[in-house]
């Protein structure tokens, strides 16, 4: 499963999240939020990035170490704290720090993982009916990192919460499927 995450990760998510107007509208609630996270590595020095599920709490961000600890980018960021993400539509420069409060750990795990999307499926977890307690369990000991800004951050029009994905994702579909019918018939 990892060997499958990170192609994609490579090969998919990286090249839509780097591209600002594809990128923007790539996330909805069935897909998942994404932002793109840039760490300095560790050995190399050089730039790494990540795609990440993520929540906007309190004005700071918040991602979840799938993976925990051994995670590249998490041991990446603990080594360097300064990152660069990539939200929908906007660029912001932050550090990162991993959280150790656990009331303020479970609440930004929970909202990170509401807003996974179908990924949810790939760790055997339904994302329709799963409970919060369900979660909690199968959330533990996975490491949960705030990255703050010099500036609260505000949810964009392309966050978690918004309803901009209906364009591309219903919309749009929709009407392709309108006119293809049409099309035929005429």
């Amino acid at each position: 499963m990892l060997r499958t995450f990170r192609w994609a990760n490579r090969h998919v998510m990286l090249p839509m999240l780097r591209h600002r107007r594809v990128g923007a509208w790539v996330g909805s609630p069935l897909i998942g939020y994404f932002l793109m996270l840039t760490t300095t590595g560790r050995r190399s020095g050089l730039p790494r990035q990540t795609p990440l599920n993520y929540a906007i709490l309190d004005g700071q961000i918040y991602v979840l170490s799938g993976f925990g600890a051994r995670a590249d980018w998490y041991l990446n960021l603990t080594a360097d704290p300064r990152v660069t993400l990539v939200l929908p539509g906007r660029t912001l420069r932050g550090a990162a720090a991993p959280v150790l409060d656990p009331v303020e750990a479970e609440r930004a795990a929970l909202a990170v993982v509401r807003n996974c999307g179908f990924a949810l499926v790939f760790e055997g977890i339904n994302p329709l009916t799963v409970t919060d307690e369900q979660l909690r369990e199968q959330l533990a000991g996975r490491p949960v990192v705030r990255i703050s800004t010099a500036d609260p951050i505000r949810p964009g029009r392309h966050d978690p919460g918004s309803r901009s994905w209906v364009l591309p994702h219903v919309v749009v579909p929709l009407a392709l499927v309108g006119a293809a019918r049409f099309l035929r018939r005429h």
